[in-house]
């Protein structure tokens, strides 16, 4: 994995800024990861592509997560940081080697994890029930001596649902399996006192940073090159380190 400095910055945020939040994590991580390409990255379970991220942001902006939220009882602003190393060490604790498997009634259920594009699949879903049994069709596997996967989804198709023995199990499993996909962090308002829990995408944390960075970036190549006729290509090849000391150099 290699970071998200410079050109390799610019230009993942050039694909990336028009596209749905998914999208845009799978091409942080086809950056990173040269050798994968983007539907391979689209294959992983949530839990792996979250893991793969957070060594991105460690290799990109730094061991620690900083963000920005507000409370909800005061509406005071909130300020939160969190290590990228205990959030690493969450997903790996929790992750499921393969699917969860259950019998009922001489079926035999296996229930995978869901990837990225199994949600980009289902985004066009009229609402939240025909996107969750959409998404439990693509994920559940049925096998038994008179039900196959391809009856199970001509039935769901009939009725409009999951059959209700897979469709209640299923939800008991899917907690367990996307444990370690949930990322999360306490925070405590010191305005009011509140405490309360915040749900982390850490595909959309990336990316803000990363839009953040990518303009920042923009604006000192424009500055170098008014000050000292360098073309882009030059400012960006090199080092941060270098860069900022010329911006340092300028301001004075």
């Amino acid at each position: 994995m290699r970071a998200l400095t410079g050109e390799l910055l610019l230009t993942a945020w050039d694909e990336g800024k028009d596209q749905h939040a998914l999208v845009q994590g799978l091409i942080l991580l086809s950056m990173a990861l040269p050798k994968s390409d983007r539907e391979k990255l689209g294959g992983l379970s949530l839990a792996e592509r979250n893991l793969l991220l957070l060594h991105l942001h460690d290799l990109t902006f730094g061991p620690v997560l900083q963000g920005f939220s507000v409370c909800l009882h005061c509406s005071a602003q909130l300020e939160f940081t969190v290590p990228v190393a205990g959030l690493i060490g969450h997903v790996q604790s929790q992750l499921c080697e393969g699917p969860v498997s259950w019998e009922h009634d001489g079926r035999q259920y296996q229930l995978r994890p869901v990837t990225s594009g199994d949600l980009l699949a289902i985004l066009d879903a009229p609402g939240a029930r025909e996107a969750e049994n959409q998404l439990l069709q693509r994920c559940l596997t049925v096998f038994g001596e008179s039900t196959s996967r391809e009856e199970l989804t001509r039935s769901t198709e009939a009725s409009g649902a999951t059959p209700p023995e897979a469709f209640s199990a299923a939800l008991q499993n899917f907690e367990q399996l996307h444990a370690a996909a949930e990322l999360s962090c306490a925070v405590h308002c010191a305005a009011c006192s509140h405490r309360e829990t915040l749900e982390l995408d850490i595909a959309q944390f990336i990316w803000i940073k990363v839009r953040s960075a990518a303009k920042r970036l923009l604006a000192e190549v424009h500055e170098l090159a008014w000050a000292y006729g360098w073309s882009e290509e030059a400012i960006l090849r090199m080092s941060p380190h270098r860069r900022n000391a010329y911006m340092e150099i300028l301001g004075g």
